[in-house]
């Protein structure tokens, strides 16, 4: 059971998101017209979709599950809302006119659950994943056969949310990673087949304004008549204090929370029952794609991208999950509860993302959209999913063919910035006729001739980091300034992660491609453009790290602003491993996020290299230790490997060498 609730936790992480509560501030605030512009459903920037089509539109899955009707009792057939989602119907603005809640105050409620959300522990909502996956065969893999790489990133701590398990019986021959006490494993391979996972960020959350009255107490209006909340009573231990009785009210959608005199409820399809460990147990003893894809049917929450690879060459990625599908109106707002806008079902299987060797011999995920503006589901808008410059650099690499085992390793590995590589030419163009004084001139010289990448020991990448953060800022503040927007854009503290990225992928479009955007010229200000906005954020950046770092460029070194640790559980300083200083950024394939002190990255590396004789040549580590105990020797044993990127032999369990302890389990009795 323990176990469960951890996958639970995981689940929650993964797949519950505020997006629309986000999205409904922006709106209040920029006006929808900007907002969509800025945020928009498809991103501003070139990507690199995994499945690109075509696709069919195969209509709506009933939602499935024991409590599927208590959940969602609106469940009907209907038709998708598309990926750029029609006008609402006149039934919907009907229900919309008859709303008691304005925009504002829809917006302000709004502001009020992230102020509530905001102060739960680390880790009770969706941060973005990080995470990495591919697959290579063909000409793309040395010697033609296949290689899989994975690296999911989540909070790191110690212990970890993984250990290490191969597990054997008449039916299983499996090893790789586990939740601990969880009878399957997650990420892996065996005799013929090997996977691993990235979220798919899709958007699994919806938000409801419920229509209430002083007349009708207790009540919300829903399909033309009146009806009482439901009310679930829990009784919650905490230890060294009394029970804590709460009382939670439930409408049709889900859960309810009242600020600000709006009532909004939550669908959040991790709700759902999701047969997850029985889906997982089949795909421990797939033998082919057939089988895999089979046993994922039952996968549901989470939604997760599966990339593949076997012992026959042949790769592929699939995104099983629980999609939802509105009846009417934008999901990525604030809809209404009185019943036309309620889930009307689910993306069916046959329909999810998914590719099977493609031409290209090349598969890779990294939580970027993996289908393109084509698909005929909505499944989120460009505030969910990566901007896509982790995707374009691994893509980048294996395109050049010939991939080894050790070629995945240093991609793995990799601090290099996909995003630096388009941006660093355009400034020091920009920064041709700019009148720079010395120390301006030490800090553009130091991106001259630089490689991209993040190391800690680099101090170009101090200067591009700050950089783009002061662009950023200096282009988006003046205009969130003169709307008043009650959230903020600070990259170096990260305050609200997820919004900057779709702004940086409208920045790098407009600096690549249209230089003379609005967007470039403040309220009120002279006419602007690209380079007149980089040169003002380089001279910003410059007068900042002196500041923060002294008057010698060649010092300002990124070791010495960012770092990263595995913490404990506990919050023990002593308990954890750091923080050191360390490269990476959230943009390189080894992704460092949360800011400048960073304890989230690769959870769990693993290479499977499928050779010519058909047997898994696998290798894997991770940032911890296969003991929980802070005594033991295996506590944090890994760490050190994990940090300088080597890798321990992943033995397939009738393989397994003899160890130094040995477990016996025998039935009871």
């Amino acid at each position: 059971m323990d176990s469960l609730v951890v996958q639970e936790v995981l689940t929650q992480q993964l797949d519950f998101s505020t997006g629309p509560l986000d999205q409904s501030i922006l709106n209040d605030a920029l006006g929808s017209a900007r907002t969509a512009d800025w945020y928009p459903v498809q991103p501003a920037n070139a990507q690199h979709p995994y499945d690109p089509g075509p696709y069919r539109n195969l209509g709506i899955a009933p939602i499935t599950g024991a409590n599927a009707d208590a959940a969602h009792p609106a469940v009907m057939a209907g038709e998708a809302v598309p990926t750029s989602a029609p006008a609402a119907t006149a039934g919907t603005a009907t229900a919309d006119r008859t709303a008691t809640t304005s925009t504002g105050r829809a917006a302000q409620a709004a502001a009020a659950i992230l102020t509530g959300l905001g102060a739960l522990p680390s880790g009770a909502e969706h941060v973005h994943s990080d995470s990495n996956a591919w697959a290579v065969n063909g000409p793309a893999a040395q010697g033609g056969v296949a290689l899989l790489a994975g690296d999911p990133h989540l909070q790191l701590s110690l212990p970890s949310d993984w250990y290490e398990i191969s597990l054997r019986s008449p039916d299983l021959d499996v090893t790789g990673a586990s939740l601990p006490g969880a009878p399957a494993v997650l990420i892996g391979h065996n005799r013929h087949i090997s996977w691993s996972l990235t979220d798919v960020q899709n958007q699994s959350t919806l938000f409801y304004k419920e229509r209430t009255s002083a007349a009708h107490p207790g009540q919300y209006y829903w399909h033309g008549a009146w009806h009482r909340f439901q009310q679930v009573h829990y009784r919650i231990p905490v230890r060294g204090s009394a029970t804590v009785g709460f009382t939670a009210e439930l409408a049709p959608q889900g859960p309810v929370l009242t600020e600000k005199g709006q009532t909004t409820a939550v669908d959040w399809m991790g709700d759902v029952p999701s047969p997850d460990v029985d889906a997982l147990i089949k795909v421990n003893a797939a033998s082919d794609w057939t089988d895999f894809t089979a046993a994922l049917r039952e996968w549901h929450a989470p939604t997760q991208n599966f990339v593949y690879a076997d012992d026959q060459g042949n790769i592929g990625i699939i995104a099983p999950g629980y999609y939802p599908l509105v009846r009417s109106g934008k999901p990525w707002l604030t809809l209404s509860g009185t019943g036309a806008q309620d889930v009307a079902g689910t993306i069916p299987f046959a329909a999810v993302p998914r590719s099977y060797d493609p031409p290209g011999h090349v598969l890779a995920t990294a939580n970027q959209r993996p289908v393109t503006a084509d698909y005929p589901y909505y499944i989120g808008t460009s505030l969910g999913f990566d901007p896509g410059y982790r995707a374009d650099e691994i893509y980048r690499v294996l395109g050049a063919g010939g991939n080894t085992e050790s070629d995945m390793a240093g991609l793995q590995t990799s601090v290099t910035d996909r995003l630096a590589q388009e941006m660093v030419p355009r400034l020091l163009t920009a920064l041709r006729s700019a009148p720079l004084d010395a120390r301006g001139r030490a800090a553009r010289k130091l991106l001259v001739g630089w490689n991209d990448s993040m190391n800690a020991s680099s101090a170009a990448a101090t200067v591009w980091w700050t950089f783009w953060t002061e662009y950023l800022t200096g282009v988006f503040q003046p205009w969130w300034t003169q709307a008043k927007v009650p959230v903020h854009l600070d990259q170096w503290n990260l305050t609200l992660a997820n919004l900057p990225g779709p702004l940086e992928q409208d920045l790098e479009q407009w600096t690549l491609h249209d230089p003379s955007n609005a967007a470039f010229t403040p309220p009120g200000a002279a006419d602007g453009d690209a380079a007149t906005a980089m040169r003002s954020a380089f001279t910003a950046t410059v007068r900042s790290l002196t500041g923060k770092l002294g008057g010698d460029p060649a010092r300002w070194t990124w070791g010495r602003v960012h770092d990263r640790s595995v913490p404990s559980v506990t919050q023990v300083p002593s308990l954890g491993y750091g923080p050191y200083p360390a490269g990476g950024d959230k943009r390189t394939v080894n992704a460092a996020d949360d800011g400048m002190d960073s304890d989230f990255g690769p959870s769990w590396r693993m290479i499977v290299d499928w050779t010519g004789t058909g047997r898994a040549e696998a290798e894997a580590v991770y940032p911890g230790g296969q003991s929980e105990n802070p005594s033991s020797p295996w506590y944090e044993n890994l760490v050190p490997d994990w940090w300088n990127g080597r890798y321990l032999p992943l033995y397939a369990a009738s393989e397994q060498p003899s160890g130094g302890a040995l477990w016996t389990l025998r039935p009871g009795r």
